[in-house]
């Protein structure tokens, strides 16, 4: 285990701590591609009913970053929450532990769509860049590989998400520290 809490990977994620809140704007880049592909068709009408309610209505992401409670033990807990108008149309709750490397960071994670009925166990991965200021991961999405970046910059934390067949843009701003104790996804 790294001692280092002045590695990249721990600085990246302490001055993330908090709940974060921003809109998604998600579109189908190769509508064609997808309608070809081996997705299976629910995902398949999982992306085309997301960017259609992103047009329609703006999806609102909120998330929260606990580096805190297990920082010194290379853990970081971390939720994300979609909602379309209000209502939750998406879960997750993931477990960062960060590499002796300093700057890499494998995921643990578990994630539910609307209706909630089902839970799925997924892992993924990524590193912080030398800097600090943004990260590259790899995310399990329905059968493909979601390759995200992450920049801090002036206006907050901006995030691209890309799959062969999507993408997704969102600006996270700061809203507030955590409580003692981090929410728990439900």
């Amino acid at each position: 285990m790294s001692d280092s809490t002045d590695a990249p990977h721990h600085r990246y994620f302490r001055a993330k701590q908090g709940r974060w809140r921003g809109k998604i704007r998600f579109e189908l880049t190769d509508p064609r591609g997808l309608r070809a592909s081996s997705v299976r068709w629910a995902d398949k009408w999982s992306f085309r009913s997301t960017s259609l309610a992103s047009r329609l209505s703006g999806l609102v992401l909120r998330t929260t970053v606990d580096y805190a409670s297990g920082g010194d033990r290379n853990e970081v807990l971390h939720t994300t929450r979609v909602s379309n108008f209000g209502v939750p149309v998406y879960r997750s709750a993931e477990t960062f532990f960060l590499e002796d490397d300093g700057r890499s960071f494998r995921i643990e994670g578990r994630e539910a769509f609307f209706p909630f009925l089902k839970w799925t166990v997924w892992t993924g991965s990524g590193e912080v860049a030398t800097d600090h200021d943004g990260a590259s991961y790899r995310i399990p999405v329905f059968g493909l590989t979601m390759e995200q970046e992450t920049r801090m910059t002036a206006d907050g934390l901006e995030i691209t998400q890309r799959t062969s067949f999507t993408r997704a843009d969102i600006l996270l701003k700061w809203q507030r520290p955590l409580r003692a104790a981090a929410a728990e996804v439900k």
